[in-house]
């Protein structure tokens, strides 16, 4: 069973300073939730969370203390979400955030799986008859609004990705400060294989990943699991799954109005150790292969990127862009890669891989706001089958009838797909149809709230690739004029990130930075580094 109700311990808890945190007094905090708790009274009173029971509410919400708690209630479908879902959810998230009693809101989701998706079988019926298109993107619309609110919430919003967080799961997650992965979680945007694109806000996430992880991973719809998830920046942190429930338990005795830096304190109680966290297969996206993904999916076109997959693939390619002179790279397993990333893309709908790489390219270039209503003018042509089919055809084909060959996407290849198509039906205001109508999104969010281009709460993550950069080239506020070696620049970004998160070094942080400078940094003088550009392949 997922998650018991919370257990609420009869003692004081002793609140932990934002101090470097050993494995050893972790360990007896995280013993101490778990074996001297008693059952919680929560407000509302529920079925145990593994229920299937049709009876139940399709959201749970819970009130634990100062903590609310919001749990996604259809376990057979793997919790997809549906539009009853969001009508519950939506307003309830309204109410606690204009409550002061409210610390922190945890989603999560019932059984094995936080999120699979959209419920886009009920979508793809609608689609079937033209009186309900716009049922279809009237979802949609309602979806956006949610993810949109979350985005902006001035209460901290916690999301435990267990299991399948996907498509619309990753909508409900990604744009939180604080996204939990576990060694269960299966985290990605597979929206190219129904004929989709990775919506949900995911346009403005995406991009402002590492490198060209945003791209390669919004084409591919490649999957991120456990700890891969941390490394890539979906995550936030990394919690073992079975410290779950005491991880709630914590969060519920934080006071009312809690600042952020509190709740990342709380969760840093109960992340993975240095070596839990190597512990298992390697994070793989580093190394010749990053650098693979960076040079290939940094092309301007699709077919570019198919192209320099096939030059990998065949050993046209020259490996002198992908690996520094004398480093060791398997070149068989390199290949391999490249051939299968190449066959994922050559199955996916034509249509949807230009217009996903087209919105993530424009996502780089606007605000949240922005980002959303775009997603939304491009979701709604996608419920118009005479502009676009391949989302009726893609959901039927792989998730109905349940074949595995390729659909019969309409247009079948790149080359019949034409750029200006794709800017008139997905792109253009005023829209080439009418059915279903193109809104505006509604904003539910605080008026006080900004539309930001970056996430103010990025500071409790990894760093990122650009911040290691601008230490290591001097272009980071007090960095000086002196080049660093290693160990200086790991100190720094350690400091660094203290300071921006009022913490204690992040679990991870040195995993992530040693792999970052081992990619992207030469040797010179006395050890000291120097930053290598990336160049297109």
């Amino acid at each position: 069973m997922l998650l018991k109700n919370c257990k609420l311990g009869t003692g004081t808890i002793r609140m932990v300073s934002r101090t470097s945190i050993t494995s050893a007094t972790r360990a007896s905090m995280i013993g101490r939730h778990l074996t001297t708790s008693q059952p919680a009274t929560p407000t509302s009173q529920s079925k145990p969370l593994a229920s299937s029971d049709p009876a139940e509410p399709l959201v749970r919400f819970e009130t634990l203390h100062s903590l609310r708690k919001a749990t996604l209630n259809r376990p057979t479908a793997f919790n997809a979400l549906n539009k009853a879902m969001v009508d519950l959810l939506q307003p309830q998230l309204e109410k606690w955030e204009a409550s002061d009693l409210a610390s922190v809101v945890v989603l999560q989701g019932t059984g094995k799986h936080f999120c699979a998706g959209g419920d886009v079988k009920t979508l793809a019926k609608q689609l079937a008859i033209e009186e309900t298109w716009a049922d279809s993107a009237s979802f949609f619309a309602d979806e956006y609004v949610t993810d949109h609110f979350i985005a902006n919430m001035r209460t901290p919003v916690v999301a435990f990705m267990h299991g399948n967080t996907l498509g619309g799961g990753c909508g409900l997650s990604m744009h939180a400060p604080f996204r939990i992965a576990t060694e269960t979680t299966i985290l990605g945007m597979p929206e190219t294989n129904i004929g989709l694109f990775p919506d949900v806000g995911a346009n403005f996430f995406l991009p402002r990943l590492d490198g060209e992880l945003g791209v390669y991973l919004g084409l591919t719809g490649h999957t991120l699991r456990g700890k891969d998830a941390l490394f890539a920046g979906f995550a936030s942190h990394y919690v073992p799954f079975e410290r779950l429930n005491a991880l709630e338990v914590r969060l519920s005795e934080l006071g009312a109005r809690t600042a952020l830096e509190d709740v990342n304190a709380a969760i840093e109680e109960f992340v993975a150790d240095a070596e839990e966290l190597q512990s298992g297969p390697a994070y793989p996206l580093v190394g010749a292969k990053r650098r693979a993904v960076d040079a290939i999916f940094g092309r301007k076109t699709v077919e570019s990127i198919i192209s320099g997959l096939s030059e990998l693939e065949s050993g046209s390619m020259s490996l002198d862009k992908l690996a520094f002179e004398g480093e060791e790279v398997n070149v068989g397993e390199l290949q391999q890669w490249a051939k299968t990333t190449r066959e994922v893309l050559e199955h996916r709908s034509p249509t949807s891989l230009k217009l996903t790489l087209k919105a993530i390219r424009e996502g780089a270039k606007l605000d949240i706001d922005e980002v959303f209503a775009m997603d939304l003018r491009i979701a709604t042509a996608c419920c118009n089958p005479a502009i676009h089919p391949d989302f009726k055809v893609g959901v039927n084909h792989l998730l109905v009838e349940k074949r595995k060959d390729r659909a019969p996407w309409s247009p079948s290849s790149l080359a019949e797909v034409e750029d200006s198509t794709i800017l008139k039906n997905f792109f253009s205001n005023p829209a080439p149809f009418s059915n279903p109508p193109v809104k505006p999104l509604q904003r539910r969010a605080s008026e006080s709230a900004r539309a930001y281009r970056e996430y103010p709460h990025a500071r409790f993550s990894l760093p990122s690739e650009r911040q290691i950069k601008d230490i290591v080239t001097g272009e980071a506020k007090g960095s000086g004029k002196f080049a660093m070696t290693k160990d200086e620049v790991l100190a720094r970004v350690s400091q660094e990130a203290q300071r921006l998160s009022g913490g204690a070094e992040k679990i991870g942080l040195r995993q992530k930075v040693n792999e970052v400078l081992q990619r992207k940094c030469r040797v010179g003088e006395q050890g000291t580094l120097r930053w290598v550009s990336s160049t297109t392949a």
